[in-house]
């Protein structure tokens, strides 16, 4: 029985939030070629949905996406066409798990289609951004949380009148508990003019203090506040280190915090409406968004009862995602250790040689033995996963996703887009195979599940049934496929 709770038509406008925002997006804007095999329904669907980064003019920027930066984050137009497909086969009163979750883009689409949600992720700003973008709450704790941002913001700005005023007042640094408050101040101290870093820790400490009385507003207020942190300091970008200098007015930090504010809430507004217009039973309650690895999903959920998973595994050796937070990290007092030590796929692990590579593909593989213990037989699995130079080498996730399968999966349809190459060393890795990034859905067999050791649950996990080799599916172009996004209607975007 399908868990879609309505057709798209029927769930109305979803306005956007004003201003265009800076993309950090997976899926190329530019059209490449797509080839799909498989069941055909499926397939096109699978096309569609990597088609829609490229049609895609409003999805991008509605309901919570827009609010906060992430490296290399599904595209939501493709995430919006991924839901539907992975709802038509899930379990009424199931749940869809994004394992991956990163900045919360599944569970947002997810939770705008009605559906009970849960993502987990190892990165704690990753969790932290979720938890805020799917925050589904009454209207007076949003209320609440529109308040508590102008309250922070009107006090931050006139606490940085007064301090010019009386000819500069000496920084207050905050010290986040598990932090060496001179190794933080060392770190984080060259990116940020003086008078940034001033109202920047101004406004965490205030922050700091609804902390006192109201935690979960106060890591929703957080949200905003890192969303600003690269655009006022010398950092180029989440993913480029390197230091520019930036000219950064007095004041604006406050101002950007406020903003910032406002879109989250105005976001969160329309999600909470839309979740309203389409929710089944059950469905309700707070973001469910737990610190942990992918690996470790059935901890979280019994085995056999995900009714869906939506998910963008990290592209082998592309990104070292722990790198790239690390300033937030640091200035927010975000404990990342774990993060560190368990990243999958991270670009400095392939620089060990073929002993990253050999990582890589054991990771995966217990990866897609934790989502097969998880899912409900005949339940669904959407994979956005791109081939990346890792390493010096060519790495081809479609190959890799089918030689890490167990029986328990099978590949119920595929569809591959051609992406850029870039740089020499890459044209010559790829030869002339072309790089593509890909759109997977695996299949639960309707078989049960055993139990045994299991080395990533334990012994009293569930164990997946022996991996084998899938046949590779044949290939033809999909010239035949729908061009325009299976996507739910969105309104006009609101100016502010």
């Amino acid at each position: 029985m399908s868990n879609r709770p309505s057709s798209p038509s029927s769930r109305g406008p979803r306005p956007a939030p004003a201003g265009k925002q800076r993309r950090a997006l997976s899926m190329p804007r530019a059209p490449g070629r797509i080839d799909a095999d498989g069941d055909r329904r499926v397939a096109e669907g699978l096309v569609t949905a990597l088609r829609a980064a490229a049609l895609d003019d409003v999805v991008a920027d509605s309901l919570t996406h827009p609010v906060h930066s992430y490296p290399a984050r599904m595209h939501p137009a493709t995430v919006r066409v991924l839901v539907e497909i992975v709802a038509d086969a899930m379990p009424r009163d199931s749940v869809l798990v994004d394992p991956f979750c990163g900045s919360g883009t599944t569970l947002v689409e997810a939770r705008a289609a009605g559906l009970r949600t849960m993502g987990i992720d190892l990165n704690p700003l990753a969790v932290l951004l979720a938890r805020a973008k799917t925050w589904i709450v009454p209207s007076k704790s949003r209320a609440r949380l529109r308040l508590a941002g102008r309250s922070i913001g009107g006090e931050a700005l006139m606490a940085g009148k007064e301090a010019r005023r009386s000819g500069g007042a000496a920084t207050t640094k905050r010290a986040p508990a598990g932090f060496d408050p001179n190794a933080r101040d060392r770190r984080i101290g060259k990116w940020f003019a003086p008078h940034v870093r001033r109202e920047l820790e101004d406004l965490a400490m205030r922050i700091d203090e609804v902390r006192q009385k109201d935690p979960e507003l106060a890591d929703v207020l957080m949200v905003p506040l890192s969303s600003i942190l690269y655009k006022v300091s010398s950092r180029t970008s989440d993913t480029n280190p390197e230091w520019v200098a930036r000219n950064i007015g007095r004041g604006q930090c406050a101002r950007l915090f406020s903003e910032r504010v406002e879109m989250l809430s105005a976001g969160l507004d329309d999600l909470y409406k839309a979740f309203g217009r389409a929710t089944v039973r059950g469905a309700g309650g707070p973001p469910d968004v737990h610190l942990a690895d992918a690996r470790r999903l059935t901890e979280f959920i019994p085995a056999g009862r995900t009714g869906g998973i939506v998910t963008s595994p990290p592209y082998a050796g592309t990104y070292d995602y722990a790198e790239h937070q690390r300033l937030r990290f640091d200035f927010l007092g975000l404990r990342h250790r774990e993060f560190d030590d368990g990243e999958i796929g991270s670009r400095r692990s392939f620089a060990t040689g073929t002993t990253g590579e050999r990582k890589w593909r054991t990771a995966l593989a217990e990866t897609l033995d934790s989502f097969a213990l998880a899912l409900a037989p005949g339940a669904r699995a959407a994979i956005v996963i791109g081939d990346s130079f890792a390493g010096g080498r060519a790495t081809y996730a479609l190959d890799d996703v089918r030689g890490a399968l167990s029986d328990a999966f099978y590949i119920e349809a595929w569809a591959s887009q051609e992406r850029p190459m870039l740089g020499a060393g890459e044209r010559k890795a790829f030869g002339e195979r072309p790089k593509a990034e890909h759109a997977i859905v695996l299949r639960r067999r309707d078989t049960a599940v055993t139990t045994g050791a299991n080395p990533t649950t334990g012994p009293t996990g569930p164990t997946p049934p022996p991996r084998r080799e899938p046949a590779p599916p044949r290939r033809h172009e999909a010239s035949d496929a729908p061009t325009t996004p299976r996507a739910r209607p969105a309104g006009p975007r609101r100016r502010s």
